[in-house]
């Protein structure tokens, strides 16, 4: 009785620790099954090496901030240097028309600054390279180790991310300066303002449209080896084919920013969470979405890609297997042996057990030993011919049997040229 308390106590521990095995899919059907499950699960399982991530890509990110506060320096200096408040005379001003100072200060500024944009993108470029690399194995739950992964996809991606973030900085460094010349015009001038705030908001929305596409960009290179000419049209593609879902999806990844907007101690708190958390958390949501805009556009047009890679089959309670739409074949490769094509019954330490021996023991004991043995065996054999017709295992068996023939005709050919090999070498 000692001994089977401690057994069972021991099985309780395991089952608190490691869980219960009831089912046959137990394990798999704690996986997530779609992008929203598999999202929570890589926020929940992975958030310490997010903050890592998100850590190595800020490193790579100082150059740009460098940039935006040159700006505002440059735009204080110029802003001391215009006649805002100078005095005139004895305690007059002069007075000067003031109405376009602010427009001029932030067209020179822009202007001067953002020159500097282009180097900074190619520091921003490594760490895009190796953040949506690493991204990208953690959504198709890969294992990784951050510091090499981060390396490797540099290694892998740098060259393409650098052409795009250069491509975007001048795209960036033309609209904005185009737009501070519009507002500008728009400030000095009230004849075709109309036609000043149009072009005004054209640039805004070219603006934003190439800032889509450059971050499609970069998750197809990451994803797809492909030419950049076919970078940049499928990126084009999957801009303008999904845009409200691009909106709402880059609206989400920017949740953790929105701090910024509050001031006061919610703006350094801002700050604190986008140093630790607001990159890798942009490149998990938007990696997620793209992965499940190429599962639904691309990878069936792709040779050799697997669709829904991270993700798996739901399992219900009563061990059946629900199917998806190409798991079942990324599987068939490793099912496709003997052991798979038999139904095999899950284990658990709550039905039948084998019988343990006490240190000294009997004939009683060792009779109670073969009967548990046995049980165990009728039970096994009673499973096996329950579920022998299951369509998963009869598929196997089907697809074993076609491995076995094709092999078996493989070495039938083997041997026929091996046979005709030898007597051309008796006829020379």
């Amino acid at each position: 009785m000692a001994q089977y308390n401690k057994k069972r106590q021991g099985g309780f521990v395991n089952r608190l620790l490691m869980g219960a095995e009831k089912s046959e899919g137990f394990a798999r059907a704690s996986l997530p099954s779609n992008r929203w499950e598999l999202f929570w699960d890589i926020l929940k399982n992975n958030f310490g090496k997010m903050v890592l991530i998100n850590l190595m890509i800020c490193v790579f990110c100082i150059p740009v901030v460098l940039v935006f506060f040159f700006r505002h320096v440059l735009q204080i200096n110029l802003g001391t240097q215009y006649p805002f408040s100078h005095g005139f005379g004895v305690g007059y001003q002069a007075p000067i028309d003031l109405s376009s100072m602010p427009e001029s200060i932030a067209f020179n500024s822009n202007l001067m600054s953002f020159l500097l944009m282009p180097i900074a993108m190619c520091f921003l470029a490594i760490g895009l390279s190796g953040g949506a690399y690493i991204m990208r194995n953690l959504v198709w739950t890969e294992g990784i180790f951050v510091a090499n992964d981060f390396w490797k996809g540099i290694k892998q991606n740098f060259k393409t991310i650098l052409i795009i973030c250069a491509l975007y900085s001048i795209v960036f460094y033309l609209s904005v300066c185009t737009i501070s010349f519009f507002n500008l015009w728009i400030a000095t001038s009230v004849k075709l303002s109309w036609l000043l705030w149009v072009g005004k908001i054209a640039c805004i929305i070219v603006l934003i449209l190439y800032s889509i596409m450059s971050l499609h960009m970069v998750t197809m290179t990451v994803t797809y080896q492909t030419t950049f000419k076919q970078l940049l049209k499928n990126s084009f593609y999957t801009t303008f084919a999904l845009l409200i879902h691009n909106v709402i999806f880059i609206v989400l990844g920017l949740v953790p920013c929105l701090l910024l907007l509050l001031g006061s101690f919610f703006y350094a708190l801002g700050i604190v969470i986008v140093i630790l958390f607001a990159f890798s958390f942009f490149l998990l949501v938007w990696t997620n979405y793209c992965q499940w805009i190429y599962d639904r556009y691309i990878n069936d047009k792709v040779p050799g890609a697997t669709k829904n890679k991270g993700i798996y089959q739901k399992v219900k309670a009563d061990g059946s297997i629900k199917q998806a739409d190409k798991l079942k074949q990324q599987m068939d490769i490793a099912m496709l042996s003997s052991l798979s094509s038999k139904p095999i019954k899950p284990i658990t330490d709550e039905e039948l057990q084998l019988a343990e021996l006490p240190e000294s023991f009997n004939r009683a004991d060792i009779e109670r030993l073969n009967q548990s043995r046995k049980a165990l065996y009728e039970d096994n054999e009673k499973y096996i011919q329950e579920h022998a017709n299951d369509e998963y295992f009869v598929k196997i068996a089907q697809a074993n049997e076609k491995n076995i023939a094709n092999e078996k005709e493989r070495q039938e050919r083997i041997s026929k040229a091996q046979r005709e090999l030898a007597k051309r070498k008796k006829k020379k």
